[in-house]
């Protein structure tokens, strides 16, 4: 068995009566224990919650797995309980929405409480109580189209007491039975706080009308049925459009010497973090007035300022608070940024402290460092963002980035898992990642024998990336040789049978892959303009799978299509020294090639070995000297469309650290990486600032730099 069931011994899911499949819904769960010794906290639930110990946080869960399967937290809890009477309380929110980065599953909680071998209360007999949470606004626009709801919070009516059952109602609770607990089986984050220390501004607030609003497809498209759309609430039914109405918000900057603590009204400071920080945003603040508080957030200024519709997202958080108490108030979900504007509106308030308590992989697992020996500054600079953009990626699944849509992606996991070997030397979040897959018999809304692109997730209507599963398997091979778990490969074997059946169908006389449906993906470059037809990357891709597949189950068929389907390639899409993207048939049917190259596709050519360079010396050389990071400046080959960050301008330095031009890699490193080491401390999705500025794959830089010689293990130092 791939996974290990846990059990509770007493407790039984629960949740409000009639609600476990409602759209962001939230409650509040709380029950008191006495002072004691060896006390342990067994919880899991659906879909995200933060556990508090007297008001003070300890836990942000639970760790995703497959569809229908729940990773049990169990938690020491010993250091916490230092009253004689302990408060816990537990606020879960339950989305019940498809998303990149959940399953929309009904809503549940589950928690016992054991005390030296004896459960002395449990969720389903009384001592833990559950009670309307309704200071979190429900009927809100999403995040962005990929995550869930953004935040709204009315605290208004709860006197001080936002994390307390005082003056709340108690709901009815009804049980949630048919679920599948298992190990969590990932260490535990220890959730640190970091603060925002520097100002970068601070001025006057109005409000105007802005020249024009944000439109996102998540919230013009709420509840409509179609392709491009999410689950959500209808626009003109929202309690709170926080976004629109952040956006009428002018700041206007006064030169001034800022700290905290700080007084506002109707004014705004900018706080800046040491660098892009991934967490549950931390601010302390007492409110003199009944105010409103808004924190508006990037990851980079744009023009000095902060963008926060940037990466389509709502990166507004929006507090309504009572004049009179002191607030520490923590988001329920994670964001990431560099720069925060805390913006007062219509009262008095005193900002005391900013900042997060960061959600990512715990930085005591990390046995490799940077040997300062032997690096430079430049090199220095974009090992750290490196690794904090592994650390941010890497929380329970490894994720794309942990912001936008903090999704489990194929094809950046087969990056990212090669550096949690390399920097752990273990692959356990790689094979939670992977064995969450295989736990789910078959998949929503894609076609039969096809992988999803992420996982876990649930897309309203056939959304997938072909070329993304045959990533599952190149990463699974590589995972094999890592660690010899042959029960995970023999595990998803079935899966892999039906995923090489479902490409054979799109195969022509030649064995290529044609007119693959889906969203052909190549990478964020003119390469993904060229995938009509036949697409020769892809089948590039699918020369390496089959190669993989033979390799891990030795079955001769696919050796013999591998064979069969490189040898396709070569003849029909070299084009003089290059090859070309695609072959397109025109009006009569003819397939001809469409008279287009990429630099990407020449990386795809050496990366799955249809070209080598004992065979393709003149492209080899040429690639290696004329492309790369300088070509904007050298303007050589402008015929040849340029690579972006991912996947081609990793591909390249692959193939040159495979080929051991350590020179050249270095220099390349340096050349993609060291703009955005400065500018954000962490490493990019594109070349340039128009997506994420810190995705999981970007730190696979550490392979490159051990291969170097610029990592050792930390006890060497």
């Amino acid at each position: 068995m791939i996974y290990k069931e846990k059990s509770f011994i007493k407790a039984r899911p629960i949740w409000e009566v009639g609600k476990q499949m409602t759209l962001n819904h939230t409650l509040l769960f709380e029950t008191e224990i006495d002072k004691g010794e060896n006390i342990l906290l067994r919880v899991t639930g659906y879909t995200g919650y933060q556990i508090f110990i007297n008001d003070k946080f300890i836990h942000w869960g639970p760790a995703r797995a497959g569809r229908e399967y729940y990773r049990v937290d169990e938690l020491e809890l010993d250091r916490y309980i230092t009253e004689d009477k302990n408060k816990i309380t537990v606020i879960s929110t339950g989305y019940y929405c498809e998303s990149f980065q959940w399953f929309k599953e009904p809503s549940f909680f589950c928690a016992e409480i054991e005390t030296d071998g004896e459960i002395i209360c449990y969720t389903g007999d009384g001592n833990w109580k559950a009670y309307s949470y309704d200071d979190k606004i429900q009927r809100v626009q999403r995040y962005s189209f990929m995550r869930g709801f953004a935040e709204v919070y009315d605290h208004r009516k709860c006197e001080g007491n936002i994390r307390s059952s005082n003056g709340r109602y108690e709901v009815e609770t009804e049980f949630c039975e048919g679920k599948r607990f298992i190990e969590r089986e990932l260490s535990y984050p220890d959730f640190p706080t970091e603060n925002a220390e520097e100002a970068y501004g601070y001025g006057s607030v109005a409000e105007c009308e802005p020249e024009r609003y944000f439109k996102d497809r998540a919230i013009e498209n709420a509840t409509v049925v179609g392709y491009n759309t999410a689950d959500g609430f209808a626009r003109d039914s929202l309690e709170y459009l926080s976004i629109h109405m952040a956006q009428r918000l002018s700041l206007t900057s006064k030169p001034q010497s800022i700290s905290l603590p700080l007084t506002l009204s109707d004014t705004y400071v900018g706080m800046k973090m040491k660098q892009n920080t991934t967490g549950l945003i931390s601010t302390d603040i007492y409110c003199y007035e009944d105010t409103d508080i808004y924190l508006t957030f990037d990851e980079l200024l744009v023009d000095g300022k902060i963008d926060f519709t940037r990466n389509e997202t709502s990166n507004v958080i929006l507090y309504r608070l009572k004049g009179g108490y002191e607030y520490k108030l923590i988001t329920a979900e994670p964001y990431t940024f560099k720069y925060v504007n805390v913006i007062s509106q219509g009262g008095k308030a005193e900002l005391r402290r900013i900042g997060l308590i960061r959600t990512d992989f715990n930085a005591c697992e990390i046995i490799r460092c940077l040997n300062k020996d032997k690096a430079n500054d430049v090199i220095e600079r974009i090992y750290n963002a490196a690794v904090e953009t592994f650390r941010q990626n890497t929380f329970d699944i490894f994720m794309d980035c942990p912001s936008r849509e903090r999704a489990g992606y194929l094809c950046d996991s087969f990056f990212t898992s090669r550096v949690e070997r390399l920097m752990t030397g273990r692959s356990t979040v790689e094979r939670c990642f992977l064995s969450n897959f295989a736990m789910q018999e078959s998949y929503k809304n894609i076609p039969d024998g096809m992988l999803p692109m992420c996982y876990p997730s649930d897309f309203r209507y056939e959304l997938y990336i072909p070329n993304w599963a045959m990533w599952f398997l190149l990463e699974l091979k590589e995972y094999f040789d890592r660690t010899g778990d042959v029960e995970l490969v023999n595990d998803v074997y079935p899966k892999m049978k039906r995923l090489s059946e479902y490409f054979s169908k799109y195969e022509n006389e030649n064995g290529l892959l044609q007119k693959l449906k889906g969203w052909v993906f190549v990478e964020w470059s003119m390469c993904n303009k060229l995938v009509k037809d036949v697409n020769y990357p892809s089948n590039m891709l699918y020369y390496k799978f089959l190669t993989a597949m033979y390799g891990l189950y030795g079955e001769n068929k696919y050796k013999v299509k591998a064979e069969k389907l490189r040898k396709a390639i070569r003849k029909e899409s070299r084009m003089g020294l290059f090859f070309c993207d695609n072959s397109v048939f025109d009006k009569d049917g003819k397939l001809s090639l469409s008279g287009e190259c990429t630099e990407t596709c020449q990386y795809y050519a050496f990366f799955t070995g249809v070209a080598t360079i004992e065979e393709d010396r003149e492209l080899w050389n040429t690639m290696v000297n004329d492309f790369g990071p300088q070509r904007k400046q050298t303007g050589k080959w402008q015929e040849i469309h340029p690579s972006n960050a991912f996947i081609g301008n990793y591909l390249r330095l692959e193939l040159l650290s495979n080929a051991e031009m350590h020179d050249k890699l270095e220099s390349d490193i340096c050349g993609y990486f060291d703009y955005m080491a400065k500018r954000t401390g962490t490493l990019w999705e594109y070349d340039s600032i128009k997506a994420s500025c810190n995705h999981g794959f970007a730190s696979h830089v550490l392979v490159w730099f051990d291969k170097l010689g610029y990592l050792t293990d930390k006890n060497n130092l």
